[in-house]
């Protein structure tokens, strides 16, 4: 949006307007000086929204379509409050104008929103077959409101929906019902969504589990279950980093993929698996929580007792006999915390190998130390850590492929 703030095409009426005040001479010297200030056309926002918002990439527009889409919305800018960045002469438009009377000359001002009639492109539009023109800033809310209506948008909008709560490759007939319903009732999100988990698809075995967590869900899902105290999330945000997903830092504007193949591989599997371990050890600095209390303070009998009374708690409403089963050798084998530590240094990948997580996990805990007395010391020092064997089966809950779904 910030790229079509300074977005321009040519305005047959303001160039009219000033032909006629000026003389031969001087209109040459106003289109040479014109030329070289006006920025053009930028076509960013018209792909983006095309792209990302409403149709999608595969939804049967051109590379003209996307010209004359931002040709639409050449004008939409930003109202400027200062000079900063080259707003100065629209600054000193308003300023003339007055605030007030923009509306009345043809200028659409809300809140921060301008549509500056002077760098819009009154001339003829083709977008997708429908043509656009000598309306202004109509223009552009017809144009958003047909791409928002068309059968591309209801289709790419349905099948990134059906991706998030269904499955990595959601079925076509639920994506073609859930895009009917987007198209009949004008683009009602509640409904569609009522659409897809009144389907048979979405409750389908096939479906049930069928997602993996990324890794910022996988450690909130953690914390959320163990019913962690979060003083500082720096080491948390760490490690989700050292997961594979490094928040902010996705460079395509879709944002991370919402498919498991992204984030699950041999190195992210038995990094999710020290985190496992780790949280439940509490060696993660500015994390609390109690394990007995999750259990009402009952001591297990076992290992074993243990391993199955924690795994309902951590995964409630699910069947838990093979998952029990699976974990079973783990929980008996005093060495799984170094042998996982092991492996995953074998396997690590390069945002796995950042010193600048050491170097911050020793300030977080010094910075601690510093800060707080008694009781709270200790718990958030780098070598303090819970290294019983209920800590040891909870970790390797959380760590396991059954909790890593969503």
């Amino acid at each position: 949006y910030l790229d079509n703030a300074n977005s321009t095409g040519t305005n047959q009426e303001m160039q009219s307007m000033v032909a006629s005040k000026l003389d031969k001479k001087k209109l040459k010297r106003y289109e040479i000086n014109k030329k070289q200030k006006t920025r053009g056309l930028n076509e960013n926002y018209a792909r983006e929204v095309m792209e990302l918002h409403t149709l999608g990439v595969d939804g049967g527009y051109t590379q003209q379509d996307v010209t004359e889409a931002a040709r639409v919305l050449t004008g939409w800018t930003l109202f400027p409050i200062s000079d900063y960045d080259g707003f100065a002469k629209m600054r000193k438009t308003v300023d003339k104008i007055g605030e007030a009377n923009l509306n009345a000359k043809g200028y659409t001002r809300d809140g921060d929103f301008l549509f500056a009639k002077n760098f819009h492109d009154d001339g003829v539009k083709k977008v997708l077959g429908k043509k656009y023109q000598h309306t202004g800033y109509q223009e552009g809310e017809d144009l958003l409101k047909y791409l928002a209506g068309h059968n591309s948008t209801a289709r790419f909008i349905a099948k990134k929906l059906a991706t998030r709560f269904v499955a990595d490759n959601p079925p076509k007939s639920i994506v073609d019902k859930m895009a009917k319903t987007f198209l009949q009732t004008n683009g009602d999100i509640k409904q569609v969504l009522k659409t897809m988990v009144y389907s048979p698809e979405f409750w389908s075995k096939a479906s049930r589990r069928e997602k993996a967590k990324s890794p910022f869900e996988y450690a909130i899902s953690s914390l959320r279950v163990l019913n962690a105290n979060v003083e500082s999330a720096l080491q948390i945000n760490n490690w989700i980093t050292k997961m594979g997903q490094k928040m902010y830092y996705y460079q395509a504007p879709t944002g991370f993929p919402d498919k498991a193949q992204h984030w699950i591989n041999t190195g992210s599997l038995l990094n999710r698996m020290n985190f496992g371990l780790a949280l439940a050890s509490k060696r993660i600095p500015g994390v609390s929580f109690s394990l007995a209390a999750l259990n009402n303070h009952h001591e297990p009998e076992s290992a074993e007792d243990a391993l199955t009374k924690y795994s309902a708690i951590v995964m409630p409403e699910r069947n838990l006999t093979s998952t029990i089963n699976r974990l079973l050798p783990m929980v008996k084998d005093a060495q799984i915390a170094s042998k996982i530590n092991q492996a995953a240094d074998k396997n690590q990948t390069p945002m796995s190998r950042n010193n600048d997580m050491v170097m911050e996990d020793k300030m977080e805990a010094d910075n601690y130390k510093t800060k707080k007395k008694g009781k709270y010391q200790e718990a958030v020092s780098l070598d303090f850590g819970d290294n019983s064997q209920l800590a040891q089966v909870v970790g390797i809950i959380i760590g396991s492929p059954e909790f890593q779904r969503k």
